[in-house]
């Protein structure tokens, strides 16, 4: 009779033998051959070709105005006239605005009746130093005064002037701040002037693309408020500082469109695509297996096919740049290798019979 002490080792030793026997059964069993990989999948496969492509480099950017003028008064008085309406185009020297001009008025007639005096006076002088009859010392001051007196007309002049409030370039007008009858000071802002007939477009790029980039490099934009237009021009500069997300600001420089005008402030595709071309070797980027940080792909030889890391480059459209894993020729499967193992057998079949058979 067994004692009890002993029958947790009794049931632990004929478990273990009931482990040892099921494992050698498992052992003896013959393994059945696979035959998925007896029969041949049909699948589509292309060759890898070398292609001529261009580079470039797609970003999305910001247009802004050529020249955007903040316009102060230079003087102060009453707004007698306001020739200004947001959404107004006006050329460079256009007045925008008439400041009541009558102390300025007065004050230039009296400077410049000063200096007509001073002008004649020293005339008046000159002749008589000339036949001994004054000092050089009173024809200097004479000279002096006669300045003096142009330098008020000057200055009374330009405060006249001032009273016509002009924008300093040509443009569109954006905002307009005072209006009749309101007042302005010296320094006050009254008015925003835009200059659409050029934009300087800010984009930024990376410090892989920013290598590859220079001044002077081709650059098309468009956008999607306006399909179809294009707008073709040059880098203008790189910023030689990348920001806190390490990438660098560039700016280009384009002459807007007269039909269809793009506006301050609108978002735009940047395309930056070099002049010349370059070889590289091309496969459909559908043919990928895996993830395109993890590229695979399947290559047909000899009726089997072989799964194969690759070094995937840039992306042109449905293509993709193949910088290593697979030569100029070979077959990628590009449909069905999805349901591909390594080493199994394929059979190429016409991408129109295989659209059929679906």
């Amino acid at each position: 009779m067994i004692k009890p002490k002993k029958l947790p080792l009794v049931f632990l030793l004929l478990s273990f033998g009931s482990i040892v026997f099921w494992w050698y059964q498992q052992r003896s069993r013959p393994v059945e051959p696979d035959y998925s990989y007896q029969r041949e999948m049909p699948v589509i496969a292309v060759p890898a070709e070398v292609s001529a492509i261009r580079d470039s480099i797609v970003v999305t950017g910001t247009a802004e105005a050529f020249r955007d003028v903040e316009i102060f008064s230079e003087t102060g008085g009453l707004v007698r006239k306001a020739q200004v309406e947001v959404g107004d185009r006006k050329a460079a020297g256009a007045v925008l605005y008439v400041v009541d001009d009558e102390l300025q008025s007065t004050s230039f007639k009296k400077a410049e009746a000063s200096f007509e005096k001073a002008a004649l006076d020293y005339v008046r002088y000159e002749n008589l130093h000339r036949e001994g009859a004054v000092a050089l010392s009173a024809l200097e001051s004479v000279r002096l005064k006669r300045e003096e007196a142009e330098a008020d007309m000057i200055t009374a002049r330009r405060n006249l002037r001032n009273t016509r409030i002009k924008t300093p370039v040509s443009g569109t007008v954006t905002e307009k701040v005072v209006d009749e009858g309101e007042m302005v000071q010296p320094g006050m802002r009254v008015a925003n002037v835009v200059d659409l007939s050029r934009l300087r477009i800010t984009f930024f790029l990376s410090e892989k693309e920013v290598s590859n980039i220079l001044p002077g490099y081709p650059v098309r934009v468009t956008s999607d408020q306006h399909p179809g237009v294009l707008l073709q021009g040059r880098v203008s500069s790189i910023s030689g500082k990348a920001g806190r997300d390490h990438t660098y600001a560039a700016e280009a420089v384009f002459r807007n469109s007269a039909d269809v005008p793009f506006r301050a402030g609108m978002f735009v595709r940047v395309i930056l695509s070099g002049d010349t071309s370059r070889e590289a070797l091309m496969i459909p980027r559908i043919a990928l297996a895996g993830s395109i940080i993890n590229p695979e792909v399947y290559v047909v030889h000899k009726g089997v096919v072989r799964l194969r890391q690759i070094g995937a480059g840039k992306e042109y459209g449905e293509m993709l740049e193949i910088l290593q894993g697979v030569a100029a020729g070979e077959l990628v499967v590009t449909s069905g290798q999805h349901e591909l193992r390594d080493g199994m057998k394929v059979r190429l079949v016409p991408q129109k019979k295989m659209e059929s058979a679906r």
